[in-house]
């Protein structure tokens, strides 16, 4: 009945991970299949399957370069009515296949686009957390409140396969914001749910540097979906993006602890100088970083 669906790149040991969690599903097996996606076909996976032998696993390789691509490639393969995206860093949650069986067993959804949940995050040492970690406590994956405004991540989401094609999938052309681009076309038609008990685990950056690429994959794909070719509308969008990034360090000087309050906001200032530089990349006719 359901295709999970998780592209990769790189990214063996977490996948490796991953995959324990969806061993662990308490849906029965024969309920789900799983389909990976390797985004990088020179290099081959090394997983040891031995340890998740109860899975029906198929993998997949997609040349071209971005996650969207590489899901768009396992909706094809997918020979399931129900479609579950999370990423190669995700862990979800025993309950989380049988939480989404058992709500689109149980109502009447002709109506529902997204299914959606919460996206916890963890930590390396959660009594002494990093810059980037303390950053991303206070500011990623409010998912519930992007449902509201009619989005999901791919982190954790759920769709029937056919509403996914009705709208022709992801945009292959984008590396980030494919998500909040196929989500927003498909709240205007359809619902999205949010439901509480639909949980993925999701490690939180530890380092800076992994912040500032993130960002930057995302204003690439900001720049890709809205501002190609129109710069000065571009530049006024970083100006916003670093004002916003201060406004919210100046905020927290408020709110959390002088140690956390400095750490905030070095990070908020290296990830805007990261903007900056991504800004003068993309408008010289660089490429939308990909990790």
């Amino acid at each position: 009945m359901i295709s999970v669906i998780i592209p990769t790149y790189k990214d063996d040991e977490r996948l490796s991970k991953c995959l324990q969690a969806l061993e662990n599903q308490t849906l029965g097996k024969s309920e789900f299949e799983v389909i990976i996606v390797n985004n990088c076909p020179s290099e081959s996976l090394d997983i040891d399957f031995t340890k998740i032998k109860t899975l029906n696993v198929r993998c997949f390789s997609e040349a071209i370069p971005g996650s969207y691509a590489a899901r768009n490639k396992g909706i094809l393969e997918s020979k399931r009515d129900i479609l579950a995206f999370t990423d190669s860093d995700c862990l979800p949650e025993p309950n989380w296949l049988k939480v989404a069986h058992s709500f689109l067993g149980s109502n009447s959804l002709q109506n529902t686009g997204i299914l959606t949940g919460p996206v916890r995050l963890f930590y390396h040492d959660p009594k002494r957390l990093s810059p980037a970690e303390i950053y991303e406590k206070y500011t990623a994956f409010h998912t519930e409140a992007y449902a509201k405004q009619g989005f999901a991540v791919t982190a954790n989401w759920v769709s029937y396969k056919s509403v996914i094609q009705k709208f022709g999938g992801f945009n292959a052309k984008l590396k980030s914001n494919g998500d909040s681009e196929l989500s927003g076309i498909i709240s205007k038609h359809h619902k999205i749910i949010y439901i509480p008990d639909l949980i993925v685990n999701h490690p939180a950056r530890y380092k800076t540097e992994d912040l500032i690429q993130k960002y930057k994959r995302r204003i690439g794909g900001t720049y890709n979906r809205l501002y190609e070719g129109r710069n000065l509308n571009f530049a006024m969008y970083i100006l916003n993006f670093i004002y916003r990034r201060y406004r919210f360090a100046l905020k927290k000087l408020f709110m959390v602890s002088p140690k956390e309050s400095i750490k905030l906001l070095y990070v908020c200032h290296v990830i805007n100088m990261g903007a900056i530089k991504e800004y003068f990349s993309l408008i010289k006719g660089g490429d939308s970083k990909r990790l």
